[in-house]
């Protein structure tokens, strides 16, 4: 049986709602530092975003996170290494 992550994440095909966690921002934090090391001035601003960004709210245990760039071409070259990451492209 596949379990979802108690922080993070869900099984395939799951809708869950959850109460506020303050880790998600942590996490969040942390992912952006990682996105910013990794894309460099090719982002010109990285978000978290979606329900989990939002304090005091049920949310479905995904952290979204939105990268702002000039042009897209600037960061497929950065797909592998985002995959290698844990980063979903």
């Amino acid at each position: 049986m596949e379990k979802s992550n108690p922080v993070l994440g869900l099984k395939k095909g799951e809708v869950l709602l959850c109460d506020h966690n303050p880790q998600w921002e942590d996490i969040a934090k942390q992912t952006i530092r990682t996105l910013h090391d990794i894309l460099g001035e090719a982002a010109i601003d990285i978000q978290h975003i979606g329900s989990t960004s939002v304090k005091n709210i049920q949310a479905k245990p995904v952290i979204d996170i939105i990268v702002g760039v000039r042009d897209f071409a600037d960061i497929d070259k950065f797909s592998s290494t985002l995959e290698d990451n844990g980063l979903l492209y």
